[in-house]
């Protein structure tokens, strides 16, 4: 293997992959370069590439231990590493964190590897431990040539799963909540009231879209899967009149009236105006951190200070002085809330959190952690039915050798930030923890490949953090999904994701109820894809012919195709006992049957769209678009009231379907 097809390799830069035609790819050797040029390494100069391969490969076998060492939390043995000729000898490991030293004779260790550089070989050994509580453990291994340091990760073999039972949730995005209180967007008060309801009508979970933090002094970016940071919250989430230190300052209430009654008329609008919104808002917020910092309790500014003191680190970067830090406390105090709302209301999880895969390049997280990523590089999606050309996210590439920095200190603070205060976590894009799609430009031209990140560690973070929060996680692992995460994702009972839609066999059809996987949340849509009612009447294909995003031949094409669809739908709903439906039945009937059948199928957790029982037709989103389509604005047309008085015997069915069917 030559030096450089050695460094792709060290590196996570991948050299195929199986194309969603089943064609096998193999990427050319300048993209690959490129990859690693992107990642500061100068794929030209031989005697650079040679001290990276020393450094990636032999030095971690001359290291007695690693910076992480992955321990298994129940059978605990450490690895290490020695020269042949030092096999016998005696060493102790030291924990503080749980008072634990332990001598060991090397001569009576396991050998469960062995490795030889420049005439020397090197064995690797097993130190049994005790037991340890799941977490991170500094520990001191001293042998007679010195001592060395590594972080002990003992991680379960599975993340934390509180699913005894087949569940019912709803989804939503959260600024699309219609209510005559709000301020013209969904808040954390509108998000109590989403709870409370869904806990009468027998549901155990809210999935939300991310709350991450977007860009204040440039509201319209509106996207919240490219966010300003993915650790912290957006303000505008912050209910204003949910604050009870301020409800006796005659002033402060006098501007949350003139708020209200200046967005009275754009609360009616289809469309949220953000510009007006969180202009509208700020201020109000600035009024209420003027009257925190004089008149609020001092219990209160105690939290606050604490607050600080403990997210240092994640509020690193943030414009404002002291009021975004207040903005975040209170917006983090709000959801904290929520799901204590939620856990007393009866719900067995309550809030499920939504992680995006990425971050904006000139947002403060990528400044914060811009050593962390690859320059030049932009992850996307490889070219797929829907998308030829692949698709560009915009989206920074993180370095995989330099995200292990701190002892992957980045990853191990951004799962924690969005596991606080929720019952789970949806990771958008699962696949990213296995691997990413780089989109390069190469000699002018755009191109791609694959490249790999430290599964083993990132999912290790992610079974440890998700135990110590006692709280599920469910990858989002639509398209294609690499073997090794699928079984990995199984191992660690992290859920998957179902979208009805897309769970087809070869033949185009519809696949039988019975067949849809078990441990997943199942959707009949989600932001990516219209509602059902426009997806029935075929309303997204026209309003994609009203943006020009399709020519009229091509509407007609897709138009036929939709038919087609419908039909098998429908075929789908007799094979299941749902006969007597036909194309001309209205769209709220057959979703109707639709859940009713799904509600009896295997998936653990069945997912209602908010937007599907307010009979919406227009989507957030259409993927492909920025500034076509009012994308993230689109409110709800019915009150929270209104939807479950609608809806309350349908929901209530189906969750006595779903308890019927263990």
């Amino acid at each position: 293997m030559s030096g450089l097809q050695q460094l792709f390799y060290l590196h996570g830069v991948g050299y195929d992959y199986v194309k969603y035609t089943g064609e096998h790819v193999i990427f050319d050797q300048n993209t690959r370069s490129q990859a690693l040029q992107a990642c500061g390494i100068d794929t030209n100069d031989e005697q650079i590439i040679a001290e990276l391969n020393y450094q990636l490969d032999v030095v971690q076998w001359q290291s007695v231990v690693p910076e992480v060492s992955l321990v298994d939390a129940q059978c605990s043995t450490l690895s290490i590493k020695v020269p042949a000729h030092n096999r016998v000898t005696h060493g102790v490991i030291s924990v503080r964190t749980i008072n634990y030293e332990h001598n060991f004779d090397t001569a009576h260790l396991k050998v469960t590897g062995e490795y030889y550089y420049d005439n020397i070989a090197y064995l690797e050994l097993e130190v049994p431990l005790p037991p340890m509580p799941i977490g991170y453990h500094d520990a001191v291994i001293s042998l007679p040539w010195g001592q060395y340091n590594t972080q002990i990760w003992s991680t379960p073999s599975q993340c934390f799963n509180p699913i005894e039972k087949k569940q019912l949730g709803i989804s939503v995005q959260l600024y699309t909540l219609k209510s005559e209180r709000n301020l013209g967007i969904g808040d954390f008060l509108d998000l109590e009231a989403l709870i409370i309801a869904c806990a009468k009508s027998g549901c155990d979970f809210v999935l939300l879209n991310p709350l991450h933090l977007l860009f204040p002094d440039e509201p319209d970016r509106a996207s919240p899967y490219s966010p300003n940071h993915r650790g912290l919250i957006n303000p505008l989430y912050i209910s204003l009149d949910n604050c009870r230190w301020a409800h006796d300052s005659d002033e402060y209430n006098a501007q949350l009236e003139a708020a209200s009654k200046l967005l009275e008329t754009q609360k009616q609008e289809q469309y949220i105006n953000y510009s007006l919104i969180s202009d509208v808002k700020h201020s109000v917020l600035r009024g209420l951190y003027k009257g925190f910092k004089s008149h609020a309790p001092e219990n209160l500014k105690t939290q606050f200070i604490c607050y600080q003191s403990e997210q240092s680190t994640l509020l690193t970067g943030l414009k404002g002085e002291g009021f975004a830090v207040f903005c975040q406390w209170l917006a983090s105090r709000q959801l904290q809330r929520c799901q204590e709302v939620a856990k007393r209301s009866g719900m067995s999880v309550g809030l499920i959190n939504d992680l995006a895969v990425g971050c904006a390049e000139d947002g403060i997280e990528y400044t914060a952690n811009s050593q962390l990523y690859a320059g030049n590089a932009n992850v996307g999606a490889p070219p797929d039915p829907w998308a030829e050309g692949g698709q560009n996210w915009g989206l920074p590439a993180l370095d995989p050798v330099k995200i292990k920095h701190n002892r992957f200190s980045f990853f191990k603070t951004l799962v924690r930030s969005n596991l606080n205060y929720v019952g789970g976590l949806r990771i958008d894009h699962v696949m990213a923890l296995r691997r990413l799609w780089w989109c390069l430009q190469v000699e002018q031209e755009q191109s791609g490949c694959y490249v790999y990140y430290p599964f083993e560690h990132l999912m290790a973070i992610l079974k440890i953090e998700s135990n110590i929060a006692q709280s599920m996680i469910i990858g989002e692992d639509l398209g294609v999904v690499p073997p090794e995460v699928v079984t990995s994702m199984k191992e660690a009972s992290l859920f998957g994701n179902i979208l009805f839609y897309f769970e087809k066999d070869h033949h185009g059809n519809f696949v039988p109820r019975d067949y849809l996987r078990e441990d997943t949340i199942l959707m009949v849509a989600n932001h990516d894809v219209p509602p059902f009612k426009g997806w029935w009447y075929g309303d997204d294909l026209q309003l994609k012919y009203t943006y020009n995003l399709i020519t009229e031949r091509e509407l007609g094409t897709e138009q036929q195709k939709r038919s087609v669809e419908r039909q098998r739908l429908l075929t789908w709903l007799s094979e299941h006992g749902k006969n007597g439906l036909t194309q001309s039945s209205e769209s709220d009937v057959i979703y109707q049957a639709l859940l009713i059948v799904l509600a009896s199928s295997p998936s653990k957790l069945l997912c209602l769209q908010l937007d599907d029982l307010d009979f919406q037709s227009l989507p957030v989103n259409i993927p492909g678009t920025d500034k076509e389509y009012p994308n993230w604005r689109r409110r709800l047309t019915h009150s929270i009231d209104d939807i479950f008085s609608e809806h309350a015997h349908f929901i209530k069915n189906l969750t006595d379907i779903r308890t019927g069917h263990e």
